[in-house]
C-alpha cells in the first residue's frame, strides 16, 4: 500500500514537471513568435524606406543636373546679352559720329544711318528676347532650387527614419536573443529536475525491493 502511494506521488510529480516544462516552452515560443513578427515588420518597413531613399536620391541628382544645366545656359545668355549691348553701344557711337559728319556727306550718311537704325532695332529685339528668356530661366532656377531643398529635406528625414528603424531592429534582436536564452535556461533547469526526480524514483524503488527481499 505504501509502495503504491509512493509510486502515485512520484508519478504525479513527474507529470507536474512535464506539464510545467511544456507550459514554459509554449509561453516562450509564443513570445518568440511575437518578437519575430515585430522583427519582420521592421525589416519590411526598412526595405520600403530604403527604396524611397533611393528614389529621393535619384530625383535629387536629376534636379541638381537640371539646375546646373539651366545655370550654364543662363550664364551663356547673359554673356551673349552683354556682347549685344556692347555692340549696340559701339553702333550708337558710330551713328552719332556719322550724324555729326559734314553736310557734304549727308546723303551717304543718311543711308548708312537708316541701315544702322534697322540693325540696332533688330539687335534690340534680340536683346528683349534674351532678357525675357533669362527672366524665365531665373524663375526656373528658383523652382529647381526649391525642389532641391525639398528633396534634401526628404532625404534627411528618410535617413533619420532608417536610423530609428535600425535601432528598433537591434533592440528586437537583443530581445529575441534574451528570450531564447531564457527558454534554454528554463529547459535545462526542468531537465535537471526531471532527471533528479527519475533518479530519486529509481533509488526509492530499489530500496523498496531491498526491504521486500529482506
Amino acid at each position: 500500500m505504501k509502495r503504491k502511494s509512493y509510486l502515485l506521488i512520484l508519478t504525479t510529480g513527474l507529470l507536474l514537471i512535464i506539464f510545467l516544462t511544456t507550459g514554459c516552452s509554449q509561453a516562450t515560443k509564443k513570445r518568440l513568435v511575437t518578437v519575430e513578427d515585430e522583427l519582420s515588420k521592421v525589416q519590411a518597413r526598412m526595405a520600403t524606406l530604403e527604396n524611397e531613399k533611393a528614389q529621393l536620391e535619384q530625383s535629387l541628382s536629376e534636379t541638381q543636373k537640371a539646375l546646373e544645366a539651366t545655370k550654364a545656359e543662363n550664364n551663356k545668355l547673359k554673356s551673349e546679352l552683354d556682347s549685344l549691348k556692347a555692340r549696340i553701344s559701339d553702333l550708337e557711337k558710330e551713328k552719332n559720329d556719322l550724324i555729326a559728319a559734314s553736310e557734304q556727306e549727308k546723303a551717304d550718311t543718311s543711308k548708312k544711318v537708316r541701315a544702322l537704325n534697322n540693325l540696332i532695332a533688330r539687335l534690340r529685339g534680340e536683346v528683349k528676347e534674351k532678357e525675357a528668356t533669362i527672366e524665365g530661366q531665373s524663375s526656373e532656377i528658383e523652382t529647381l532650387k526649391a525642389n532641391e531643398a525639398a528633396l534634401k529635406k526628404a532625404d534627411e528625414e528618410n535617413k533619420a527614419k532608417i536610423a530609428s528603424l535600425n535601432k528598433d531592429l537591434a533592440d528586437l534582436t537583443e530581445k529575441m536573443n534574451k528570450e531564447i536564452a531564457k527558454k534554454k535556461q528554463t529547459i535545462i533547469i526542468l531537465a535537471i529536475l526531471l532527471a533528479a526526480a527519475v533518479i530519486l524514483a529509481i533509488i526509492g524503488i530499489a530500496r523498496k525491493r531491498k526491504v521486500v527481499a529482506s
